[in-house]
């Protein structure tokens, strides 16, 4: 189904130019809301002129009061230089390195002695006042305490722990941290820099130089976007995140160089009449990660209805035979069911045999981290979009991720992939409908089949807290609204799709217990949703006293293994279930849950005006 679009895409996409775009991007320091990002923006909207492609860059106000949705936009941040001298000598400079420096550090210019911090609670920090601390810990660790207590500024060498890295493996390596809540200044040396510092500090006391040129001023967020029209009003979107500093090459120059080559290929292609116009547009968003597709999206609310699916591009150039980084398709949450997730999976299968060595697999877990599909496909927004994105990256957020890291070959298939699947979408009908939900039962059976079969295996413990009786339930249901959203693309009947799915289902049950789990505890709280799209929480944690955020921080460290949990339940809260039931569709959809969790979480965000609890 997919052999003539995908064989005309692969006469003209080229992952050379797609790996000479990233090349460019990664030239510019991304920080979002910055005229430095600016510089990007433009630079791409451009090339779209270039392509012969209607575009647009677009500016919205961004002065730290401004809200689009929950999301508090910050002021405009600039820099222009920034030092850091140890004992007298240049430890970190701005201009060699640009992630030497915190992002959106204020501008300072202090000198004092150094002190050392290295556990997190509150009497380490007793001593900081007119010091500059050093830690070796993660930002979000020491943030809010280091400059309550009144320190000048800070050193970091800590790195973000992510799957398979730790400070050794990259020793010599920047790690991104940025100031999004607390005002502050600070640098970052790399992890080996960090060991030395440290040996120096046990030996004698040292004494550091901070200067910081830089400003905080009411500013602009842009975004660019261009366009290939279809014959109706309805829409295909494809969004890429531009932000983060020089040079990110993977993350996420790759994701924006590849939409571009897409987007580039694709009017080729069109125009030359190797591909009819599509039914409907096409739509491609540069943008700030989240924050930008939210504004975009929340000033452009009458667009949305039209956008009856999307893609995010996430990381996906990554050279794996070396860093050991698949390239993924992540499912969209079962709040919103859709018809993209096995359409992706297909795709996937297709273009495989063709392109080669084509190493992705599907993945079915759904969040690996926040991103902007975690925005298009919230239920209040309603644009079902899985992302395209390589992990575990070992040199994921650091200053090693390189234009040199990329791979040509893996971006032409990112490309070939992303291509496709926004094209069939663009021009599908009734035959392609059709013959998609006919596959999309055959998926359904699959995924029923691989459930029971985990289900079964389940230990002692975990079998107290599921009822695979009920799990099935659980799963046919998403499976027929899956089935039934095919009707977006055209009108069709799915009624004998359904009966054989329903039938499937009891077939598997017929030698399942029927019994109901016993429920430990109920919360008959009603949460109800306030805003569309994820909650920001970055105007609540501005404004909250010091002791509160002390310990909303404990509270996030406490519940940390149900780290994304609260995200997937949000997706759930539909003004009539209680927290108790969110509790149980979150299990079911995630395998873990924690109603003790969400009683804390949606109690904290009623409290603070984020959602409406109903007691």
């Amino acid at each position: 189904m997919f052999k003539q679009i995908f064989d005309s895409v692969r006469t003209e996409i080229s992952g050379k130019k797609a790996k000479d775009t990233a090349a460019q991007i990664a030239r510019f320091h991304r920080i979002e809301v910055s005229p430095h990002y600016r510089e990007a923006a433009e630079w791409c909207h451009n090339q779209f002129r270039d392509y012969s492609l209607s575009t647009e860059l677009t500016q919205y106000t961004a002065d730290g009061k401004t809200m689009y949705w929950s999301f508090l936009l910050p002021e405009e941040w600039s820099i222009q230089s920034a030092t850091l001298k140890i004992g007298g000598e240049l430890w970190a400079e701005f201009c060699e390195n640009n992630m030497s420096v915190i992002q959106r550090s204020c501008p300072v210019h202090a000198e004092a002695e150094i002190i050392t911090i290295e556990t997190i609670g509150e009497e380490p920090f007793n001593n900081v006042k007119g010091k500059i601390v050093y830690s070796p810990l993660p930002l979000e660790k020491v943030w809010s305490t280091v400059f309550y207590h009144g320190a000048l500024g800070i050193i970091l060498s800590g790195t973000r722990r992510v799957m398979m890295r730790a400070g050794v493996d990259i020793c010599d390596a920047l790690y991104y941290y940025s100031f999004k809540v607390e005002e502050g200044s600070g640098f970052v040396i790399t992890p080996r820099k960090g060991e030395i510092l440290k040996k120096m500090l046990r030996e004698k006391p040292m004494k550091a130089e901070m200067v910081i040129e830089s400003r905080l001023y009411p500013g602009h967020l842009d975004v660019v976007e261009a366009f290939i029209p279809g014959e109706t009003e309805e829409e295909v979107l494809v969004v890429a995140h531009l932000c983060h500093p020089q040079p990110s090459a993977n993350d996420n120059a790759s994701g924006c160089a590849v939409l571009m080559e897409t987007a580039r290929t694709l009017q080729v292609l069109i125009s030359k009449k190797r591909l009819p116009p599509p039914k409907r547009g096409i739509r491609f968003l540069l943008a700030p990660e989240m924050v930008g597709t939210v504004t975009y999206l929340a000033s452009h609310q009458e667009k949305i209805p039209a956008i009856i699916a999307g893609i995010n591009l996430e990381m996906v150039g990554r050279r794996k035979t070396f860093y050991k980084s698949p390239l993924l398709v992540e499912r969209t949450p079962d709040a919103l069911p859709s018809f993209v997730n096995d359409l992706a999976e297909l795709i996937l299968e297709e273009v495989n045999p063709s392109a080669g060595t084509l190493s992705a697999r599907y993945g079915d877990t759904l969040l690996s981290g926040r991103s902007d599909h975690l925005v298009l496909s919230d239920p209040t927004v309603g644009i079902p979009s899985p992302m395209l994105f390589h992990r575990p990256d070992i040199l994921y957020h650091s200053s090693l991720d390189t234009p040199g890291t990329l791979d040509p070959a893996e971006m032409e298939r990112a490309g070939q992939f992303t291509a496709t699947y926004l094209y069939f979408i663009a021009c599908a009908g009734e035959k392609e409908a059709a013959w998609l939900a006919g596959k999309m039962c055959e998926k359904a059976k699959e995924r029923i089949v691989k459930k029971v079969k985990e289900a079964k295996g389940l230990n002692r413990k975990m079998k107290e807290e599921y009822s695979l009786f009920e799990l099935l339930d659980y799963m046919e249901e998403r499976e027929l609204l899956s089935l039934r959203s095919v009707k977006k693309l055209a009108n069709i009947t799915t009624d004998n799709l359904e009966k054989e799915l329903k039938k499937f289902v009891k077939v598997q049950k017929e030698n399942i217990p029927t019994k109901k789990i016993q429920k430990k505890k109920e919360c008959t709280w009603i949460p109800r949703r306030l805003y569309r799209g994820p909650i920001s929480m970055r105007k609540t944690l501005l404004e909250l006293p010091y002791k509160e955020k002390r310990d909303y921080e404990k509270a996030i460290d406490k519940y940390k293994e149900f780290k994304f949990v609260g995200d997937v339940a949000l997706f759930w809260a539909d003004g009539k279930r209680t927290v108790t039931q969110i509790d149980e569709l979150t299990r079911y959809e995630m395998g873990t849950s924690s109603l003790e969790f969400l009683m804390w979480y949606f109690g904290f965000l009623h409290t603070h005006g984020l959602i409406l609890l109903k007691k």
